[in-house]
């Protein structure tokens, strides 16, 4: 069985998701998983969370995806314990010797790869295996072939986003670090940790979405070229079933920065799609095409709201960069 992997960025955004069928929801607890604070928890909101999800058969991972530094490793530990002992079911981690640590210390968890891995080949499937992984995400440009390499080389679970994009793009997920040259300095200190603007692998909060917005590029003297470093992502529907025939075990949606309804909805909507492929009542996708139109404009119209605060934010951080994003 597939299993619908949600988001929860909020206690709020926790139980639509369990409610609306999600099989398991990932949180970030503050400083440790490449969000904004707001979009992060403190722990007293992931121990209420994991007891809800408990109570009606759900799971729960943590978000562990920054790269921890030396320094930072007994309070790094120290949550991973306490939150096992809540009973939390795995962690999406980034760092390679986190996962390879966690495995030692947590061998009855699901450890997850995470996205800033920068997974960027089948092979690295069997890296992670090999350090102790359960399941690994798959960039969301890769379509059946590379689903399929990857289930060749390895048995490691499959993981894939609910969306993908058309294009595949001139940013490695989990290796840009664009935003650094925008702002980085000291924000503030949460959690015994210390913060910087444009360093999301360090726990900066601030990924500026650099790649997802419109740039004016060009040399002095010349009119300037329009470029997109990445295209919009879509909702993804009609690979579903071919996914589900390949070997995929999760399905993810991301957007713990959303708005409640939003996923409320779409992790409705995903429920009943993987339903109806698992049971083999419902595999015409094109079922669910005008409904997935609707949830399209309006995932994209958030979207977009986001990226412009993120990059008003960019910008007023360095109000003297002549080279800002036009808007």
């Amino acid at each position: 069985m597939t299993a619908l992997l949600a988001p929860a960025g909020t206690t709020e955004m926790a139980f639509a998701a369990i409610d609306e069928g999600a099989d398991v929801i990932y949180v970030g607890p503050l400083g440790w998983s490449r969000r904004p604070y707001e979009s992060e928890m403190t722990d007293d909101e992931i121990r209420t969370v994991i007891d809800y999800a408990g109570a009606r058969g759900k799971q729960v991972r943590v978000v562990f995806n920054t790269f921890p530094s030396p320094f930072e490793m007994d309070g790094f530990l120290d949550k991973a314990r306490r939150f096992d002992a809540w009973g939390v079911s795995g962690f999406i981690v980034t760092d390679p010797g986190a996962i390879a640590l966690f495995r030692r210390m947590f061998p009855h968890l699901v450890l997850h790869v995470s996205i800033g891995s920068g997974v960027t080949n089948a092979w690295d499937a069997q890296f992670y295996r090999a350090l102790g992984a359960d399941v690994i995400i798959l960039p969301y440009r890769w379509g059946e072939e590379e689903i399929a390499q990857t289930r060749a080389a390895s048995d490691i679970g499959l993981e894939v986003f609910l969306f993908e994009t058309v294009q595949t793009g001139k940013i490695c997920p989990g290796k840009c670090i664009m935003s650094s040259y925008l702002k980085f300095r000291d924000w503030q200190e949460i959690e015994g940790k210390d913060y910087f603007y444009g360093s999301a692998n360090r726990g900066a909060k601030e990924c500026y979405r650099v790649c997802q917005t419109k740039w004016d590029f060009g040399v002095a003297d010349e009119p300037p070229a329009p470029l997109k470093l990445r295209r919009d992502a879509r909702l993804m529907l009609e690979q579903l079933p071919r996914f589900v025939d390949l070997g995929v075990e999760c399905f993810k949606l991301s957007g713990r920065e959303r708005p409640t309804a939003m996923i409320r909805d779409l992790v409705r909507f995903y429920r009943k799609v993987l339903d109806g492929i698992e049971s083999g009542a419902a595999r015409d996708m094109a079922l669910h095409a005008d409904e997935l139109a609707a949830l399209q404009a309006r995932w994209v119209s958030e979207k977009r709201k986001r990226v412009d605060t993120l990059m008003t934010r960019a910008a007023g951080l360095r109000s003297d960069a002549p080279w800002i994003a036009s808007a």
